[in-house]
């Protein structure tokens, strides 16, 4: 008998479980859609030091990022880049938060870059990767012998065509 009246119990505290899984799956994807529209855009390089050596002005001033939400590429005469173009995602739930790259051109093709990133606000942010296929930096730091590459960028333009 009393097995009974547990029943109703249990289900409603599988329920109960059930929903908070969906609302804090729902919440993920809303913070995750945020950045995605926060990264998105037309960036210009302000500074970048690549394994511990500040990267020369002259290379940081050519060097511009256009973001599609999941999407990245940098144009031709970029001379600062992780790959050519790629895909990326997203996990602004981490601290910091995560980023992966993908490559899909260039020498390090099909690699995956894994990095953390930070919206710093509406028109700056950084970004410290590690080498592609290597562990994910834990600060924005980049070091001698780190092999880390941290980035500053400035918006351009929230249209990345333009």
């Amino acid at each position: 008998m009393k097995r009974l009246r547990l029943a109703p119990i249990v289900f409603v505290m599988f329920g109960l479980a059930a929903a908070s899984r969906a609302e804090d799956a729902s919440r993920k994807a809303a913070m995750i859609r945020k950045d995605y529209d926060a990264l998105t855009g037309r960036w210009q390089l302000v500074k970048s030091v690549v394994d511990g050596k500040p990267v020369p002005e002259e290379e940081v001033r050519k060097t511009v990022l256009i973001t599609d939400h999941d999407t990245f590429r940098f144009p031709e005469d970029a001379g600062v880049g992780t790959a050519p173009l790629g895909r990326f995602t997203i996990d602004p739930t981490k601290n910091p938060r995560q980023v992966d790259s993908t490559s899909l051109g260039g020498p390090n093709k099909g690699e995956v870059t894994l990095g953390i990133y930070e919206v710093i606000d509406a028109d700056n942010k950084r970004a410290c990767w590690g080498k592609p296929g290597g562990p994910r930096p834990t600060d924005f730091t980049s070091t001698p012998g780190s092999g880390r590459t941290l980035q500053y960028w400035r918006l351009v333009s929230k249209d990345p065509g333009k």
